[in-house]
């Protein structure tokens, strides 16, 4: 799957911004220029990278950034980070010297993230883009997600599915109440892990609304879950939530896109 506006120019591409999104079977990047607008999207197998996208990973580009999923991370508010100790809080996550620290912004949930990167995931961007900004892929979905789960007094949960990794969040009302993400295997372990949660979360009787992205697709496992368990169910506005028209072609699928084209609101 490829989609290249008819304004898309390579020559033009060092005021674009390159976003990338690595998986575990499947990478996705897109193209936008600097008037926010999206120039081209695609998919690939990154063990057979087909000449047009390696054309394309050989462009410069004015930034360039990386949602990674399976990344550790821990939430910390905004109010009360201190810079100083940031040692002290990655004691909370494991180290094997195999990751890569970094410290970020939420900022619509007025949170910091410090998330450990894969090197090994990182390190083929990192060698060509040298200045390439890295973000756990569970920031990427809470900062674009950030608008549906604030707009209404309702509980929302919001479901996320790449490949072998399974992210749940969840809203009460205007208040960011849990994030956590699962490495699953089949539809057996993420139905284990939607009722764990839900229970965790004390959702059995409240029917939360809830917003579905990533690769959920009508009538599967997870949207069937969430039919039975939610009030509300929609498939994630990716146009809405991160301010950037899709084209009309895209438009049926554009939820599976939100945790790359979202990394356009990270920074």
């Amino acid at each position: 799957m490829i989609y290249i506006s008819t304004d898309f120019n390579r020559e033009q591409s060092a005021i674009y911004t390159l976003l990338v999104r690595v998986g575990s079977h499947e990478n996705a990047l897109a193209i936008v220029g600097d008037d926010g607008q999206l120039k081209l999207i695609t998919t690939y197998d990154p063990m057979t990278i087909e000449q047009e996208v390696a054309d394309l990973l050989d462009l410069d580009f004015a930034a360039v950034k990386l949602s990674l999923s399976g990344s550790r991370y821990v939430f910390i508010p905004e109010e009360v980070f201190d810079e100083t100790v940031v040692q002290l809080y990655l004691r909370h996550l494991p180290d094997d010297g195999l990751a890569s620290t970094v410290v970020s912004d939420i900022a619509p949930l007025g949170l910091k993230i410090l998330h450990q990167t894969d090197r090994l995931q990182a390190e083929p961007f990192a060698k060509r883009f040298p200045g390439v900004l890295t973000y756990a892929s569970t920031q990427v979905l809470l900062q674009s997600i950030a608008g549906h789960g604030l707009k209404t007094n309702a509980p929302a949960l919001v479901i996320d599915k790449q490949a072998s990794t399974l992210t749940i969040c969840f809203f009460e009302g205007n208040r960011f109440v849990y994030a956590n993400d699962f490495d699953v295997t089949g539809s057996e372990d993420c139905a284990y892990y939607l009722v764990s949660v839900s229970k965790h979360l004390g959702l059995e009787d409240k029917r939360p609304g809830i917003c579905l992205s990533g690769n959920i697709l009508a009538d599967d496992e997870i949207h069937q879950w969430s039919m039975a368990n939610g009030d509300g169910v929609v498939f994630a506005d990716s146009s809405a939530l991160v301010h950037m028209a899709i084209p009309e072609q895209l438009t049926s699928q554009q939820h599976r896109f939100l945790t790359l084209l979202g990394l356009h609101l990270c920074g």
